[in-house]
C-alpha cells in the first residue's frame, strides 16, 4: 500500500500547538504515512531534532510573524507534493489554505485543527476580519478538527458557513512515557531550592492570552494569608514582564518563581502538589492539564471552553469561574489543606488520562480522517 504523504504545518515552535504537532507526527504509523513538518525555528521548546530523531521530515518555514510571500511560495511548493495538508491554528491555516487555493484542482486534501477558536472574542474590526477570512477560506478546507465538543460548538456558532458534518471532534492526547520512572519529588525540590514539605502550586503554559495571570497571582496572594505555599510559573511569552512586575510589587520573589521554557516539565509536575490553569474567554483542550493529570496532580482550572471535558469536577479537580480570584483561592486552599482529597483526585486524573486522552488514541483517530476521501469542500461554492 502506498504511503500517504502528509504535511503538518504549525506557525510557532512555542506552546501547545507545537507540542500537539510533535506528538501527532511522531506517533503516526510510518508504514502508512510519510510525514513532513513545516514549522518556524523561533526558539520554542519543540525543535527540528524532535522530528528527525523519529524519521519525520522537517522544513523550517518562517510563519511566526508578518505576511511573508516567500514563506507562502515555499509552502505552496511543499503542498503540491502532498496528499494531505494538515494546518494547526489560525495562522498556519491562513497560509496553508492560501497555498492550497493557488494549486487549484492539484491541491492536497486540507484539514484544519483549530486549537482554540479565538476569533469571536476579539474586538471589532479584527473579529469581523477574522470571521470573514474563515468564510472565504472554507472552500479550501475539507475537514475541520475541533479538540473539544465546546470548540466545535463555538466554531459552528461563528457562522462561518461550515457544514456541521465537516467539523469533527478529536480530543487531544499525550504520551504517557515521559511520566514513567520520574525522580522522587524531594530531589527535584532540592534542585529548585524549595522546602520539602511546603505546598507547591504549578502552572505550565505560554505566558500570553488567553491565560489570566492577574487572577492567578491575586488568588495566590490570598492563599498565602492562609498557607505557606510556593508557586512555579513554567513557560514564557509576552506576559512575562507584567508577571515579574506584579511579583516584585507585591514582594513575592521568595514565593513565586518564573522558570521560563523547560524541557523537564514532567519532573516539575512530579515535585508539585497542585496544578492551576487560569484562563479567560476561550480555550480548546489544554495539553498541560492532561500532563498534570498524567503526573497524578489534582487540577484547578477556569470553567472555559473544553476544559470541563478534561477535568471531571470534584473527581479529578475543581473548576472555577473565570476572572474570580476569590473562588480560585478558595479552591486552592480546599485541595492543599486536604492531602487525602488531593491524592484521590490525582489518582483519578491519571486513570482518566490513561482511559481517554492518550496520544495513541488521538493519532489513530486522525489517521482515520487522513485516509478518508476528498471532502465536499474541495469544490468552490
Amino acid at each position: 500500500m502506498n504511503r500517504l504523504r502528509v504535511l503538518e504545518v504549525v506557525a510557532s515552535s512555542r506552546g501547545g500547538g507545537a507540542v500537539h504537532v510533535r506528538d501527532l507526527a511522531t506517533h503516526l504509523d510510518p508504514a502508512q504515512f510519510q510525514v513532513t513538518v513545516a514549522m518556524p525555528e523561533d526558539g520554542g521548546h519543540v525543535t527540528q531534532a524532535d522530528f528527525t530523531a523519529h524519521g519525520v521530515g522537517f522544513v523550517a518555514l518562517p510563519l511566526a510573524r508578518g505576511f511573508r510571500l516567500g514563506a507562502l511560495l515555499a509552502l505552496r511548493r511543499l503542498a503540491a507534493t502532498m496528499d494531505v495538508l494538515h494546518v494547526h491554528g489560525a495562522r498556519a491555516a491562513l497560509f496553508g489554505r492560501l497555498a492550497a487555493a493557488s494549486l487549484g484542482t492539484r491541491r492536497p486534501r486540507v484539514l484544519y485543527t483549530i486549537h482554540g477558536f479565538a476569533a469571536p472574542h476579539y474586538p471589532w474590526p479584527r473579529r469581523t476580519i477574522l470571521l470573514t477570512l474563515e468564510r472565504l477560506l472554507r472552500r479550501w478546507t475539507d475537514t475541520v478538527i475541533a479538540v473539544s465538543e465546546d470548540e466545535r460548538r463555538a466554531f459552528l456558532e461563528g457562522k462561518v458557513g461550515c457544514p456541521p458534518t465537516r467539523v469533527r471532534v478529536v480530543y487531544n492526547g499525550i504520551s504517557l512515557a515521559p511520566f514513567q520512572h520520574l525522580p522522587h519529588r524531594e530531589s527535584v525540590r532540592q534542585e529548585l531550592g524549595l522546602p520539602q514539605g511546603a505546598p507547591l502550586v504549578i502552572t505550565v503554559c505560554r505566558l500570553y492570552k488567553p491565560r489570566d495571570f492577574p487572577t492567578l497571582l491575586e488568588a495566590f496572594r490570598s492563599l498565602l494569608r492562609r498557607l505557606e505555599a510556593y508557586l512555579l510559573i513554567v513557560g514564557d511569552g509576552p506576559y512575562r514582564q507584567g508577571i515579574e512586575a506584579f511579583v516584585s510589587a507585591h514582594h513575592l520573589e521568595d514565593r513565586a518563581f518564573l522558570l521560563g521554557f523547560r524541557r523537564d516539565v514532567p519532573r516539575l509536575l512530579k515535585a508539585s502538589d497542585l496544578f492551576i490553569l487560569s484562563t479567560t474567554l476561550w480555550e480548546g483542550l489544554p495539553l498541560t492539564i492532561l500532563e498534570a493529570m498524567a503526573a497524578g496532580l489534582p487540577v484547578i482550572a477556569s470553567r472555559v471552553g473544553g476544559t470541563p471535558e478534561a477535568v471531571e469536577e470534584g473527581k479529578t479537580g475543581l473548576l472555577v469561574p473565570p476572572q474570580d480570584p476569590d473562588a480560585l483561592a478558595e479552591a486552592m486552599h480546599r485541595i492543599l489543606s486536604d492531602p487525602a482529597l488531593a491524592e484521590a483526585m490525582g489518582r483519578a486524573g491519571r486513570e482518566r488520562v490513561e482511559r481517554l486522552f492518550t496520544v495513541e488514541r488521538m493519532a489513530q483517530e486522525i489517521a482515520a480522517i487522513y485516509r478518508e476521501g476528498r471532502g465536499e469542500w474541495s469544490s468552490p461554492s
